[in-house]
């Protein structure tokens, strides 16, 4: 059901979802009804169960500016293959198929695009979650600095993102889709969204944050089961971006390797924390699992160049240090606990920790 509109929009917004009926019309009228309309919107459904595609087919009867299309398959990088091959704008927006854009979001982000002749923005995000009564509370991520212009400014300014996992998802950038399509980049070859942004950053020079572009996700929420492909997402992160401080000749930068190994602890710490959740594995491979976390080459790496102590990470990083399982299991329990009840002391492992 994807069209092609006459004229090249300055934007694309690519939406990608899943079984998301739910949500998933907030989010396009988020998109639709903003006061820029110089914007196409694509919605690349996954093989959905319930009505996300229904919706999306009736919303694009009446808009010409959404372009729908529908697969036989949940694979999220052919996904967004074959929407980046039906967005026609000169910049292409990811969102999340539950997030949304804040009104004049479009037009922020015009201004600062065509003003500093961006390759990359970074829109603020508001990170939206149950306040445990009942109502949603936010915390924002943002960064104040100015857009970059050459290689080394953007370089200098990398480790602020990378220390918050900002790279590690698409959702919430906007990438030149000419530079992407002169990178040869495709998703389905670098094999994750952080790999493929990793490819896109190597030699960029203009980077600006969209402070007053401001996108809505929610929290992600705690499994309570252990998805193994998670902690080998993480280490695969890891090595990636070790790769790219390398590829920058800044491998003894460092404020970037603090910042790449700070992303990975706490990537490590989440992954422990959902074995200590899970109820599908027994106390014997749970213990094994945690055991080969922290004892990896690369977790005792990090613990190295970020040293003994870390307020940030809560009571479990002693624990890591030491090589101790048994206090490693319990302090993710009670940072789990303390998360859940929203207690202050409740250590914080980052919003942008997604492998998808």
């Amino acid at each position: 059901m994807a069209r092609r509109m006459v004229k090249r929009p300055f934007i694309s917004v690519i939406v990608l979802a899943h079984d998301a009926e739910r949500h998933v019309l907030r989010t396009l009228e988020s998109v639709l009804d903003q006061d820029f309309d110089d914007v196409q919107l694509v919605v690349c459904d996954c093989a959905s169960h319930d009505r996300t595609a229904a919706i999306c087919r009736r919303c694009a009867e009446r808009e010409i500016r959404l372009d729908v299309i529908e697969l036989e398959d949940t694979d999220r990088s052919l996904a967004f293959d074959r929407a980046l091959g039906v967005a026609r704008g000169r910049y292409v927006l990811v969102l999340g198929q539950n997030d949304w854009l804040a009104p004049r979001a479009l037009e922020h982000l015009h201004a600062l695009l065509t003003e500093h002749d961006l390759e990359l923005a970074i829109l603020a995000l508001s990170v939206d979650e149950d306040s445990g009564n009942g109502e949603l509370s936010s915390h924002r991520l943002s960064f104040d600095v100015a857009p970059t212009r050459t290689k080394d400014e953007f370089r200098d300014q990398a480790p602020l993102f990378l220390a918050d996992g900002i790279f590690n998802a698409l959702k919430g950038k906007v990438l030149d889709r000419d530079r992407a399509d002169a990178l040869g980049l495709r998703m389905q070859l670098c094999g994750n969204e952080a790999s493929y942004l990793a490819a896109y950053l190597e030699d960029i020079e203009r980077v600006g944050v969209a402070g007053q572009a401001v996108c809505h996700v929610a929290q992600q929420e705690m499994l309570d089961h252990f998805n193994m492909a998670a902690y080998a997402c993480c280490e695969r992160n890891h090595e990636r971006y070790l790769q790219l401080i390398s590829t920058w000749h800044r491998d003894r930068d460092e404020a970037l390797l603090a910042a790449v190994h700070r992303l990975h602890l706490r990537g490590v710490i989440s992954c422990i924390e959902g074995v200590c959740s899970s109820r599908e594995i027994s106390a014997i491979e749970r213990n094994a699992r945690v055991r080969d976390m922290i004892e990896a080459p690369s977790t005792r790496a990090s613990v190295a160049v970020l040293g003994d102590t870390s307020r940030e990470f809560g009571f479990i990083y002693g624990s890591i240090v030491r090589k101790n399982v048994t206090a490693c299991c319990l302090s993710a329990r009670l940072s789990i606990l303390a998360r859940i009840s929203h207690l202050p002391f409740a250590a914080r492992t980052g919003v942008m920790l997604s492998c998808a």
